[in-house]
């Protein structure tokens, strides 16, 4: 039922990938407050050893920034030619790290742990190099206790997700061999068979991480959610998948405005930390998290929200956050 809204907005060209990987600690495996932080961390400097050809301190003046693997992934720049969102500075990594349990961050040897990577329009195809600097992680390590030989694993499986909740290998491990072309999702594909629901269950298992007039949000609205759900929309669109969403924002936006919150348990959480090597500090990761339930939601504003759950939203969305469930009532 939204095959028309989908082709005339641009949203039918967005496409991602899910892909989990199963490791198998060899030895005691730590991974901090956010472990999908931690396992973000290690895997861009290992992409980074693997392919930067100018060895230069930094890719900020590094001349193949954009056509770079690892520039495009993990310093993701504008596009050379600026045909989209020319104004906007921070360009929306084309990937989510995510380990699914967030509580669950120490492994002992023979135990496993899954790790998934979400991948985004020409991420896709980057997979192999990915695959490769895990692989590289194996003897270096994850996580806290690497130098004293912590923090070992051996990769045993890689799948990928289909639409239809089915699993496609895509990784060998007895043969190191990446297998096939990674199966996508679509928007289409998302949504078939759903109907829009007025009354809305939200659930944020990790922080949401979302902002407004310049602040983090400590009391979530419709309208601040959609509004930041159609900015990462946007902003994927334009920047990974080479197009530019047409919707009628402002009417979107003025819809959300009269969604009325029945129940509101949302919480702050901020415990949560994590190392940043770029500014050499520790930060902290807050965000809300807990259930809301939404009253009122607009028909034709349910793609985009259910777009939103499986794309992550607001800020630090490549570690994980920004992730929500939804549940119609």
């Amino acid at each position: 039922m939204y095959e028309t809204l989908l082709q005339s907005s641009g949203l039918a060209r967005l496409r991602w990938s899910v892909v989990r990987f199963e490791l198998e600690a060899v030895s005691p495996i730590d991974l901090g407050d956010l472990p999908a932080s931690t396992v973000r961390g290690a895997l861009g400097a290992a992409l980074r050893r693997m392919v930067c050809i100018t060895r230069l301190p930094t890719c900020t003046d590094c001349p193949f920034r954009w056509p770079c693997v690892y520039g495009y992934l993990f310093e993701t720049p504008p596009p050379p030619d600026g045909r989209f969102l020319r104004g906007l500075q921070d360009v929306p990594r084309p990937y989510v790290v995510r380990r699914p349990g967030l509580e669950e961050r120490r492994f002992a040897p023979g135990e496993r742990l899954t790790v998934e990577l979400l991948l985004v329009g020409r991420a896709r195809m980057y997979l192999p190099y990915l695959t490769l600097a895990l692989v590289r992680l194996e003897e270096s390590g994850l996580g806290r206790g690497r130098r004293d030989g912590g923090g070992r694993f051996r990769l045993v499986a890689a799948q990928a997700l289909r639409p239809d909740g089915s699993l496609q290998q895509v990784y060998d491990a007895g043969a190191r061999q990446v297998l096939a072309d990674v199966p996508e999702w679509t928007a289409a594909e998302l949504l078939a068979g759903e109907s829009p629901a007025s009354t809305v269950l939200l659930r944020a298992p990790v922080p949401l991480r979302l902002k407004a007039q310049g602040r983090l949000v400590r009391r979530l609205t419709y309208r601040i959610l959609l509004r930041s759900v159609l900015g990462r929309l946007s902003s994927l669109a334009a920047f990974h998948a080479e197009t530019e969403l047409q919707l009628d924002y402002a009417d979107l936006l003025r819809r959300a405005e009269a969604v009325r919150v029945r129940e509101d348990r949302m919480q702050w959480r901020d415990d949560l930390q994590r190392y940043s090597g770029r500014q050499r500090t520790t930060m902290r990761q807050g965000g809300l998290v807990g259930e809301i339930v939404f009253e009122g939601v607009p028909p034709e504003t349910w793609p985009m929200l259910r777009l939103g759950a499986a794309l992550h939203v607001g800020h630090s969305t490549v570690m994980g956050l920004g992730a929500y469930e939804l549940r119609p009532l």
